[in-house]
């Protein structure tokens, strides 16, 4: 399992900061997910927004009704991207 770190900042279940983040693999109203690390993280709501996008420092902010945050394994992980490298 990868060590890196990453922090998730929830403030009032409307915003959340992520930190190390390595590639947006999908994003839509209902749904954003996220490859962090070894890990898809996906986080579900209503009204999702991505603010603040910057791979290079591996920071995203996601505002809307934050419902809920998950963790799967990344294995196998897609080889298409949204924004990521290959």
């Amino acid at each position: 399992m990868n060590s890196k770190k990453h922090t998730l900042v929830l403030e009032s279940r409307s915003k959340l900061d992520i930190s190390a983040v390595d590639d947006v693999i999908s994003f839509d109203e209902g749904l954003v997910s996220l490859a962090v690390g070894e890990n898809i993280l996906n986080i579900s709501g209503e009204g999702l927004t991505i603010k603040n996008l910057s791979l290079e420092n591996g920071e995203l902010t996601v505002n809307g009704n934050i419902t809920a945050m998950v963790y799967f394994d990344d294995t196998p992980r897609k080889k298409r991207r949204l924004f990521g490298k290959s």
